[in-house]
């Protein structure tokens, strides 16, 4: 890469472009809602912005408000709190097309979080630009960035991963505070995503990276600073209520989280059109294995090809083709980053593993799994760049340069 490059610039165009293609649908989706109220294409967010007025209004004037106690309001604090927040500031100011534009500058910041991760990898810029424009242009990012929470969870899993990684290197009181505010702030966008994903996030810290050729006092201190972190962690977690939360809202053992899982994938199954494997059971131990590879297909595959629906299931079918067909680079860039950073790269593929198998079990229909996979897809888009980046190595010298200078322009 040539170094005159300032990767500065690159990033912020990143944001920049990110944050006009996400604030453009999210508002042409708002006008379409208004003009042809029989396409509501944010209902998620009108809602989560009727609710959170409601809430900023009761904080400015100081009385208890039950908005986040009930309905819509227990079911999804965090964006119904960003937004209150956001109209808390505003004085009560309520202007849809504002609070359009403060979640976008938020989940804008997704793509500049993929380009770092990639890089905190040991991906070349141009590697790590790659993975950041696949984040940047799928539709499935830009769909579900326009008010809907997906948008946010984007950014707290990127922000948690890339100072887990920076953890992993070095301590940094401030990477260890942000991983720690990203735990419940997962827990208020998906409590399940949180619980499941905070054994790995702690695995995560405790393989810290060291030198080439360390000796053994060296390998001694960095294992003790991975466990001073780790400990660090579920203290913070803890202060915060954190899994006093989880043991709240969690099924209290397999059985019953499996139970759970059954009756929630058999309602997404059989309630919608694009519902998949109605007669699947995973109420027990030995269903859920056996279905498992069958869900995990069915999960990152569909819709096939041949699977014509609705007109919103149609239009996901290139988007889903084009994702598979990056399979086998994703699993070459897997290869890729376990040599040059085996310690992050184990920690992503132990957290979309986590993602896959949750998910196999639980998906029921093609709308669902589309919304959900994009999660994994988040993720994997850092193994794509460094699959592309082996894939184009003899030409990358030539390219680099010449493409990013060329775009940034």
């Amino acid at each position: 890469m040539n170094e005159t490059i300032n990767e500065a610039l690159i990033l912020k165009y990143i944001y920049r472009r990110s944050f006009l293609l996400r604030f453009g649908l999210a508002m042409a989706a708002w006008l379409v809602t208004i003009f042809y109220p029989d396409m509501p294409l944010i209902q998620d967010g009108l809602s989560y912005e009727k609710y959170a007025a409601q809430l900023a209004s009761d904080w400015l004037v100081g009385r208890p408000s039950s908005v986040l106690e009930v309905g819509i309001g227990a079911r999804a604090p965090g964006p119904i709190l960003l937004i209150a927040f956001f109209y808390f500031l505003t004085g009560g100011l309520r202007v849809l097309p504002l609070v359009l534009a403060f979640y976008s500058s938020i989940t804008a910041w997704g793509p500049v979080l993929t380009y770092k991760i990639a890089r905190q990898l040991g991906t070349s810029p141009s590697g790590a630009y790659y993975s950041a424009r696949l984040i940047m242009w799928s539709p499935a990012f830009l769909i579900w960035s326009a008010l809907y929470k997906e948008g946010a969870i984007y950014v707290v899993l990127n922000l948690m991963v890339y100072h887990i990684l920076l953890l992993q290197e070095k301590w940094q009181p401030r990477s260890l505070l942000i991983v720690v505010g990203c735990m419940p702030a997962l827990f208020a966008l998906r409590f399940y995503l949180a619980a499941g994903l905070a054994p790995i996030v702690a695995l995560g810290l405790l393989f810290g990276r060291v030198k080439t050729h360390a000796d053994l006092v060296n390998l001694l201190w960095v294992l003790l600073r991975q466990i001073v972190l780790v400990a660090g962690l579920i203290f913070l977690l803890g202060q915060v209520g954190f899994f006093d939360r989880v043991q709240a809202d969690l099924p209290a053992n397999l059985e019953e989280a499996l139970a759970t899982i059954q009756i929630s994938r058999f309602d997404l199954a059989t309630s919608a059109t694009s519902g998949y494997l109605p007669d699947a059971d995973v109420s027990t131990p030995e269903g859920a294995l056996a279905f498992l590879p069958l869900g995990l297909l069915y999960f990152l595959t569909v819709p096939f090809p041949w699977q014509l629906g609705s007109m919103r299931q149609n239009i996901t079918i290139p988007e889903t083709a084009f994702w598979v067909l990056l399979f086998p680079q994703i699993l070459s860039g897997m290869k890729r980053g376990l040599i040059r950073n085996y310690q992050g790269s184990v920690l992503i593929i132990a957290m979309t593993a986590s993602i896959c198998i949750l998910y196999a079990l639980f998906m029921g229909n093609i709308g669902t799994a589309y919304r959900m996979r994009a999660q994994v897809w988040l993720l994997w888009a850092v193994f794509a760049g460094l699959g592309w980046e082996q894939k184009y190595e003899r030409r990358l010298a030539q390219l680099e340069s010449k493409q990013l200078r060329g775009q940034i322009r």
